[in-house]
């Protein structure tokens, strides 16, 4: 069995019209009400900041992924993001037993659906990322990708609230390889489909995309040296010129100051936001 979970993920399913994924929350449903969503990529481990992307990750320990829910439980957040495939660094994400596939590494697939068990309960938002930013081969394999990403869309799905494509997506992938993968992913999938970017708010966003993730045009560790004003008011504009509905993270890691709250409370207020990237207590 060579792909994904193999061939029993995807026996028998239908292909999906591109148009059937729906929008985090479509305006004046019901679900709007639960918006927004809130999140914190970066949280405090033993002092140090620490982020979700490495929830899956094999050298994230059982006792770091174990701190880093309690963290998020503790400052109320009900949403997380993370990797799904990295190469480098303190997150190495792969499912598979060589880089690129095209064998699954059958233990790894369990522990991950372990892990992600919590997604099918109430008010628990999983969000999982298919790629990073730091690995430009996988830009250019687009084999891998027609494998991965159907596989992952229908083997991730029913535990997500939503699926991102990418970390800092335009940093390796253009703007069609982008457009790429989004197609590809509501053919296998019928949540809705994000990307994560720290967009100028010029550039021409891919099509088809439900939903952006937005990074605020600073390094987050100077967060503190913005006000809420200003947090808020580039917010405004990114809601306003992707015409998307938009989910802020990234804009402060300083997640236990008083600063990123009064950021996270006033963009909470705009119209558009469906997600948070800090507390708001």
């Amino acid at each position: 069995m060579s792909t994904l979970f193999s061939a029993k993920a995807t026996a028998g399913l239908p292909a999906i019209a591109l148009a059937s994924a729906k929008p985090l929350a479509e305006p004046g449903s019901a679900a709007a009400g639960e918006f927004p969503l809130r999140s914190s990529l970066f949280w405090m481990n033993n002092g140090k900041v620490d982020s979700t992307w490495r929830y899956l990750a094999r050298n994230c320990s059982d006792a770091d992924r174990q701190a880093m829910v309690a963290w998020q439980v503790a400052h109320g957040m009900n949403t997380m993001i993370f990797l799904t495939y990295a190469r480098g660094g303190d997150c190495v994400v792969n499912p598979f037993v060589q880089t690129y596939g095209p064998d699954v590494d059958w233990a790894e697939a369990s522990r991950w659906l372990e892990l992600l068990a919590p997604g099918k309960s109430p008010g628990v938002n999983l969000v999982p990322c298919l790629f990073c930013d730091d690995d430009p081969e996988t830009a250019r394999n687009e084999k891998f990708q027609n494998y991965y990403v159907p596989a992952a869309c229908v083997a991730l799905g029913k535990y997500s609230r939503a699926i991102c494509i990418g970390l800092e997506m335009s940093e390796q992938f253009s703007r069609i390889g982008m457009e790429r993968i989004i197609a590809l992913c509501k053919q296998y999938t019928d949540k809705p489909i994000g990307v994560h970017l720290q967009w100028d708010r010029k550039s021409a966003l891919p099509s088809g995309l439900d939903f952006l993730i937005y990074e605020h045009p600073w390094h987050p560790k100077d967060g503190d040296n913005h006000s809420a004003a200003e947090v808020a008011s580039i917010g405004a504009d990114v809601i306003a010129k992707s015409g998307l509905p938009v989910w802020f993270n990234e804009y402060n890691w300083n997640v236990e100051g008083q600063r990123i709250r009064e950021q996270t409370r006033a963009l909470a207020q705009l119209a558009g936001c469906v997600g948070v990237g800090g507390p708001l207590k």
